[in-house]
């Protein structure tokens, strides 16, 4: 993955290993990263286009989750980020 903020996304996803709301991780990647929010909801867009993050509604809140199947298939063990 060749852009940095993203792959902290993707280890963040990893380390937590679970579906979580939109709302929480992109704040809790926000203050990490220090980025602000709407960046921070470009780059989980961009990880959500590329099939990498799998995005889910539930009422008004999104989910997200890591697409597992896509990223062993392509030789990344999510367990190793």
């Amino acid at each position: 993955m060749a852009d940095d903020t993203r792959l902290s996304i993707v280890r963040k996803l990893a380390k937590d290993k679970c579906e979580v709301k939109a709302s929480s991780i992109t704040t809790d990647c926000a203050l990490a990263l220090k980025l602000s929010q709407p960046t921070m909801s470009h780059h989980f867009a961009k990880l959500v286009a590329s099939g990498v993050l799998l995005e889910r509604k539930i009422g008004v809140e999104k989910h997200y989750q890591l697409n597992i199947n896509l990223l062993t298939s392509i030789g990344i063990d999510p367990t190793k980020l």
